[in-house]
């Protein structure tokens, strides 16, 4: 018993450690946040339930990115008449390209932080609201006072400037 509490401790630390790289994983092959959010639950299962087939001497994250895999293929057959869906080809490539260039992702995600870090108060508002709050046009039109025009100009005005960033600081530490 304490082999296999161990084995579940050590899944839960791999778990947490990588969770966010394995949703981003699955939401590059899905269309909708809420069922990537679905099939990483559905993923975690799946590694639990094959714990026992887990070689600690490898790497967790493409193991686990296989379970991953199955499982959106699993939740794309349960969907099948859904539009949004991509092709089995362009599943297939995402799956090909990303990972190769993941370490890069994750750099641009640090990079990312340090950006945001220099925005002001009000810019860092309109970022979260729309990006990591996923609020609609109209909700944030009323918020910030501003007409549709204004809040998309202003808008990709911050993403220009954070993608310029992003650039500036790879280039800076030798990673373009």
């Amino acid at each position: 018993m304490s082999e296999n509490t161990t084995g579940t401790e050590n899944l839960i630390l791999l778990l947490s450690r990588h969770q966010e790289a394995l949703f981003r994983y699955i939401f590059s092959l899905v269309p909708c946040e809420a069922d990537a959010r679905d099939i990483l639950q559905e993923t975690s299962l799946a590694l639990f339930r094959k714990l026992d087939q887990y070689d600690a001497a490898r790497p967790f994250l493409p193991w686990a990115y296989r379970f991953a895999y199955l499982q959106v293929q699993k939740h794309r057959e349960k969907s099948a008449r859904s539009p949004l869906w991509f092709s089995e080809d362009v599943m297939e490539l995402l799956v090909r390209e990303r990972i190769p260039i993941e370490p890069q992702l994750d750099e641009r995600l640090r990079l990312l932080d340090g950006c945001l870090a220099m925005l002001s108060a009000r810019e860092k508002e309109l970022v979260t609201c729309r990006y990591a709050l996923r609020q609609g046009a109209e909700e944030m039109m009323s918020r910030f006072a501003m007409s549709r025009r204004t809040l998309f100009r202003n808008l990709e005005m911050l993403r220009q400037r954070l993608h310029e960033c992003v650039t500036r600081r790879l280039q800076s530490e030798g990673l373009s």
